[in-house]
């Protein structure tokens, strides 16, 4: 027959069992508030220099002009003098110029690469899109909740980036900070979803006059107050910001190779988004944060900023994948960063 236990060692199952079942509960509160509860925003318009364009879906084709047939029409030239009259060769006169790896009219100019770095054992594989654009209403995010009716997942408040840059009619997309998953500061095209202090990470600012602007959290509400007595027009929650006053910071908390998805600024009306493919082996490993940041430094950006990585990490170009997602089905993101033609002109014109 086996040896009854003691006390001493049924007192210490019984912790052990009770600090599983509290760890269990803790573990299903979290992953409920963060995954699986989907939070409630009530939008509001922020004071800006003209009312905030709203999101718009991809225009329904008729059977008269199928979308495989539908010539691209020539977009209204707006020129809000974002760039002061400079590049004016990065634009055409008004038709649309569309390659694979271009895309130029009267109002925006992208250029896309995909760049292999690293070494023979350790490839890595980035894509970038350097942007430019006249009219700062061109620079927009889409989010998930404007279109819950077209959405095809499970979660409302998330959806594909492939299918969200579908939605939007974007030229170039990359998935954004995932707002819904963490206290944030989130602005989207003048409109406010969030404002939840103290927030997780770094937050980011374009305001409507095209400058960008990182700040290092901490965020204290003095800082709001002054980014919001500016006008912001976006404002992204995550980072870390990848440049400090244009330089490659000495260190980063995280020193691990990831997909990442970022955005970089020269200068208002001139911008690049940098998408690298991660946790590949045979394909692309990743970059660390402080490799990511040295690219920015050598493009010769003055700002730049991490947003969501990981498995939501995508890029898409004129509604098909750019990047090479890790898996078949990249997680589902509350926003996106697009380019598109302009839909409202900056100064009200």
């Amino acid at each position: 027959m086996s040896k009854p236990l003691s006390k001493s060692a049924k007192r210490l199952i019984r912790t052990i069992v009770i600090d599983l079942l509290v760890l269990g509960v803790f573990l299903a509160v979290f992953s409920y508030v963060h995954f699986l509860r989907v939070p409630q925003y009530e939008p509001k318009t922020l004071n800006s220099p003209t009312a905030a364009p709203t999101a718009t879906a991809t225009p329904e084709q008729t059977d008269a002009t199928p979308a495989e047939d539908a010539a691209t029409p020539t977009p209204e030239v707006v020129d809000t003098g974002l760039l002061g009259g400079k590049y004016a060769d990065q634009f055409t006169d008004g038709a649309v110029e569309q390659t694979d790896t271009s895309y130029r009219s009267a109002n925006v100019s992208i250029e896309m690469s995909q760049i292999t770095t690293g070494t023979e054992s350790k490839p890595v594989v980035y894509y970038l899109a350097d942007i430019y654009v006249k009219d700062i209403s061109s620079f927009r995010t889409g989010v998930a909740f404007d279109f819950q009716d077209q959405n095809e997942g499970s979660r409302k408040n998330v959806m594909s980036t492939l299918q969200l840059s579908q939605l939007v009619n974007s030229i170039v997309a990359i998935s954004g900070d995932n707002f819904t998953y963490h206290d944030s500061i989130a602005v989207r095209n003048g409109v406010e979803w969030d404002k939840t202090l103290p927030v997780y990470g770094d937050i980011c600012v374009l305001y409507y006059d095209g400058t960008m602007e990182t700040y290092p959290e901490p965020i204290r509400q003095a800082t709001l107050d002054e980014i919001y007595a500016k006008n912001p027009y976006q404002i992204w929650t995550f980072g870390p910001e990848l440049l400090e006053d244009g330089q490659v910071p000495s260190s980063f908390a995280g020193t691990k190779a990831n997909p990442l998805s970022s955005i970089g600024y020269f200068e208002p009306g001139h911008y690049c988004f940098i998408l690298v493919d991660g946790r590949q082996k045979d394909y692309s490993w990743g970059m660390t944060l402080s490799e990511l940041a040295q690219v920015y430094y050598d493009l010769g950006c003055k700002v730049a900023f991490n947003l969501d990585g990981g498995d939501t990490a995508v890029m898409t170009y004129n509604g098909e994948w750019r990047s090479q997602p890790q898996d078949a089905s990249p997680r589902d993101t509350s926003d996106i960063l697009y380019i598109c033609e302009p839909t409202a002109s900056a100064n009200g014109q």
